[in-house]
């Protein structure tokens, strides 16, 4: 399947996912608030990506700096909504949390059986970081010519789009499931 093919596919689901979200109504204490807004906002990083990738010329390398954002702020929801205790909770509203992303990751493994720490943080962190302050491997996607200009791989695109969608279908799922409107899963 082509970019464009799978960029417009991704486009409708976002859309269907905006669409399911859309004026739901969450529990109101601070724990499902707090997961509700870090899940949002992954919302948000999900459609920017998927927007600057639609742009012509497309705005690979913004696109790919976004999905550690992302990423992060979906494993910060659900940090928050299964892991965290109500101290943390408070601690983390009223200045942020004072635990780093791994440990967040182990704890949320603990928690809820997930993988994420092996799976993602000792695997691939180091590259979603590269992406994200300007580091060597979204550099070189620059250099591949005598000119310096973007040239990212149609494959790389094409991942890019797929796993930030599957981030923001985690993300979609979880906010369904503090939602006091019950409804069927994707």
């Amino acid at each position: 399947m082509g970019t464009d093919v799978h960029l417009l596919k991704a486009i409708d689901e976002a859309n269907l996912f905006a669409e399911r979200l859309h004026r739901r109504r969450f529990r109101n204490d601070l724990r499902s608030r707090t997961v509700a807004a870090c899940l949002a906002v992954s919302q948000q990083h999900h459609n920017a990506i998927l927007i600057l990738l639609s742009r012509n010329p497309p705005l690979e390398a913004t696109s790919f700096a976004l999905l550690r954002p992302l990423v992060e702020s979906v494993i910060r929801g659900l940090w928050l909504s299964h892991a965290a205790t109500d101290a943390q909770i408070n601690e983390y509203v009223r200045s942020g949390t004072k635990l780093d992303m791994a440990s967040m990751m182990k704890s949320l493994d603990e928690e809820i059986g997930l993988n994420s720490y092996k799976g993602l943080y000792q695997k691939n962190w180091s590259i979603l970081s590269a992406y994200t302050h300007t580091g060597e491997l979204q550099v070189q996607r620059w250099l591949t010519t005598a000119h310096v200009e973007p040239k990212y791989s149609e494959q790389a695109v094409s991942e890019l789009v797929e796993l930030s969608g599957l981030v923001a279908k985690l993300a979609c799922e979880a906010l369904l499931e503090i939602s006091l409107e019950p409804e069927n899963r994707f």
